[in-house]
């Protein structure tokens, strides 16, 4: 199920397209016409999902950091990792073992790798939008903050941007530059 911007529930994503198309071509089988302005919001049932408040956006980055973290070292378990992160990983790892604070830096370093397919340092709303879309249902307060992020308005995410926004130092954020890169 997705739902759109508009707040209506489609079985899938192609059933919304599909609607577009037919409006967009007059077919009598065109039972939306606003969905030729609108577009996928999220995956899942619409539903009421609330307000993020001051608190809620302010304790987002842990929260985000420690489930990014937990997704890398699960997608390791399962084989399903680029091998190029492998290393990544394992430090992760022996720093979450030694308690070391940061244990979930590598995990921000390689969500943004993968945010990054232009390799361009920056994520843009295109680039950010299955990402966004995935989580929206489950975190609402994703979309406010990537806009807090977004420090310059330019409607994309710096690495800088993404890594002052989630905890990283500027060794962490040159390592990043240059890992993204590879």
């Amino acid at each position: 199920m997705v739902c759109t911007k508009a707040n209506h529930t489609y079985t899938t994503d192609c059933e919304f397209y599909q609607m577009q198309c037919w409006c967009r071509r007059n077919d009598e089988r065109c039972t939306r016409r606003e969905a030729l302005t609108d577009s996928i919001d999220y995956f899942g049932r619409c539903q009421n999902l609330g307000v993020c408040t001051e608190f809620e956006l302010e304790v987002f980055p842990k929260r985000m950091t420690t489930w990014l973290g937990e997704i890398l070292d699960t997608l390791f378990v399962r084989k399903d990792l680029n091998a190029k992160y492998e290393v990544l990983v394992n430090e992760a790892r022996k720093m979450k073992l030694s308690n070391t604070e940061k244990w979930w830096r590598n995990a921000v370093l390689w969500e943004f790798c993968e945010l990054d397919r232009t390799h361009d340092n920056s994520v843009n709303n295109e680039e950010l939008a299955r990402f966004v879309r995935s989580l929206k249902v489950l975190e609402h307060c994703i979309q406010p903050f990537l806009d807090h992020c977004d420090t310059d308005n330019d409607n994309k995410i710096s690495s800088d941007e993404w890594g002052t926004c989630l905890g990283l130092d500027k060794d962490d954020m040159t390592f990043l530059k240059t890992f993204c890169s590879h």
